[in-house]
């Protein structure tokens, strides 16, 4: 979990805001006049304040940016190219590279961001325009205003709040968990982005087909993130942060098509440039100052002070804002963090139970290795049947709290309960000093030689499982046969 300490830190506060930029810009929607033009009857400087307002906690939500000012550099550069070709050369977009593993791309008015895990999957400067090109359609078509003028989205829990109303939510794990406050766009807006974005590309000179290309990455990856989280299908397109990746490949590739019938176009990839830049870069979570999983069961966050483990049959992965995890038999697990000068029990009973949509209270002291707690449950009814629901919260130190949110199937709680209750009073502080942290990973660019194969240089990279599978996808290949000697590839080691 990237800055721990400071995004629970500021979580209430961020959402504090959000709601209060909810409220305000509703506000200004009812008595603005028609002809601001804009989404909700905002004006331009409205929507410029949203963006202004949430910059600083976003960033702080997703790490903070990446350190390496050459790389910025190059990701500003490459933007600051569409938009000059653009219709909106003059606008004042801010460009911000964010050290998150996430695989991720966003907006919000005047600003647009990147994450160095969407830059590892990416392989040509095209691609990562084609990227750019489409979080830039959001901002000129002016969705972002609309979406988080009618946020109604609350921080803590919100990847539960999926298992409660029957969706698939709180089943995605890592690309989904570090965006859940972001509300998702239509499925009209993606490919109306989609559009403008492979358009710029052309005025841009880069080939137009990279968008797709790179559509058809993330879906594959997607795909193989899912199985590894033990999730075996899709969520419904609609309930996804973009719409169906096939669905878009498809539009995006005639869209490219109809833009090449049009006029001359570029077949400019700039892959060479974009390999030589991205190697050395980190790769996944750096962790001592993100945390790590041990054993598959266990979280440990040196920079913090802090581990704890759960059953041995739950799954757990770090994602930006939660530690999260989840077992064969359906339970789910969440771990996150919240400041706030609220009792435990108070905690459960108002904000917890609020975010959650169900009552917690009454919540039920208790201590957690000498430090004062609380816990809250309640049974809820959900379209798989009956689910418990059980908040956990440790008051750890000032104002910091720690949460534990269980979800299990009401015919395995009895069974897992003496498991979920260790895992909350396993949470303890530990010695830095005395924890074996792993190697961090990065990209390593590597020339293909003639004895190579996907296979020998899947073996050498450090991936957990599906190590052939990840090689391929990683770098655009659509099969191993496609691997050539001569061509550089990424290996994450």
């Amino acid at each position: 979990m990237a800055n721990f300490r400071t995004r629970f830190g500021r979580s209430s506060k961020f959402w504090r805001r959000l709601r209060k930029s909810a409220a305000a810009t509703a506000a200004l929607a009812l008595t603005a006049c028609a002809s601001t033009g804009g989404p909700l009857g905002l004006s331009r400087d409205q929507e410029k304040a949203i963006g202004e307002q949430q910059h600083p906690a976003i960033v702080a939500e997703f790490g903070g940016e990446i350190e390496d000012a050459a790389l910025k550099a190059y990701v500003d550069g490459i933007a600051r190219r569409l938009i000059a070709a653009g219709d909106h050369p003059a606008d004042p977009i801010v460009v911000t590279t964010l050290d998150s593993p996430v695989v991720n791309a966003f907006a919000l008015p005047g600003h647009v961001y990147i994450t160095r895990g969407l830059l590892a999957l990416a392989n040509s400067e095209a691609e990562l325009a084609g990227v750019l090109g489409h979080e830039l359609g959001h901002v000129y078509a002016r969705h972002t205003a609309e979406r988080v003028s009618r946020s109604n989205v609350t921080g803590i829990g919100a990847a539960i709040v999926g298992i409660l109303t029957g969706s698939q939510e709180g089943m995605q794990m890592a690309n989904q968990l570090g965006q859940v406050y972001l509300l998702k766009y239509s499925r009209g807006q993606e490919y109306e982005s989609d559009l403008i974005g492979v358009r710029l590309l052309a005025k841009s000179n880069y080939d137009p087909t990279a968008q797709a290309d790179f559509l058809n990455t993330l879906g594959r990856w997607t795909d193989i993130e899912m199985k590894a989280a033990g999730v075996n299908s899709r969520p419904p397109e609609f309930l996804s942060t973009h719409p169906n990746s096939a669905d878009r490949v498809r539009r995006a590739a005639a869209e490219a098509q109809a833009v090449a019938q049009a006029g001359a176009v570029s077949s400019e990839r700039s892959r060479a440039k974009y390999m030589e830049m991205i190697d050395g870069m980190l790769y996944g979570d750096d962790p001592v100052k993100q945390g790590f999983i041990r054993n598959g069961n266990e979280f440990i966050h040196p920079t913090m002070k802090l581990a704890f483990s759960v059953p041995q049959d739950v799954k757990l992965q770090n994602t930006s804002s939660a530690v999260v995890g989840r077992s064969p038999s359906g339970a789910q697990m969440q771990f996150t963090g919240a400041s706030s000068q609220e009792t435990p029990a108070a905690l459960i009973e108002g904000g917890i139970s609020k975010s959650l949509g169900i009552s917690l209270a009454p919540a039920r002291n208790i201590t957690v290795n000498g430090r004062q707690g609380a816990v809250g449950a309640a049974r809820a009814n959900t379209q798989n049947g009956q689910v418990d629901v059980q908040a956990f919260v440790i008051r750890w130190e000032g104002t910091t709290n720690y949460i534990f949110l269980w979800v299990t199937p009401a015919n395995v709680t009895q069974n897992m309960q003496q498991g979920v209750n260790n895992s909350v009073a396993s949470l303890r502080t530990i010695d830095p000093g005395s924890v074996q942290v792993p190697k961090t990973q990065r990209i390593k660019v590597v020339p293909v030689v003639s004895r190579d194969t996907a296979s020998s240089l899947a073996a050498k990279t450090t991936f957990e499982n599906a190590k052939d599978e990840r090689f391929v996808v990683l770098n655009g290949l659509l099969s191993a046969s496609d691997l050539r000697a001569g061509q550089s590839v990424k290996l994450v080691q």
